[in-house]
């Protein structure tokens, strides 16, 4: 089987098309779209969506958002993702 399937029960993904994801994956549903991903791409992406979120709300808060304040923030995260590594 090399095509994905629809049935009564739900979607058929033939495991050709999942080769290379490694390690468990994360398989949710947003909207009319199905992400499966590896848990570490999950990760990245909820922490950009994070980032993104504090940059709105940064700019909310401070009326017009200014490239210091762009900077700062970005500054801020770099350095929270270097004590990580």
């Amino acid at each position: 089987m090399n095509k994905l399937r629809q049935t009564k029960e739900g979607l058929l993904i033939p495991s050709s098309l999942l080769k290379g994801i490694g390690g468990p994956v994360s398989v949710q549903r947003q909207g009319n779209v199905l992400l499966i991903e590896s848990e570490e791409r999950r990760a990245a992406r909820r922490r950009a969506a994070r980032m993104v979120q504090r940059l709105r709300r940064a700019a909310e808060a401070s009326g017009e958002l200014t490239a210091s304040a762009v900077a700062r923030e970005v500054a801020m995260v770099r350095r929270k993702r270097a004590s990580h590594r």
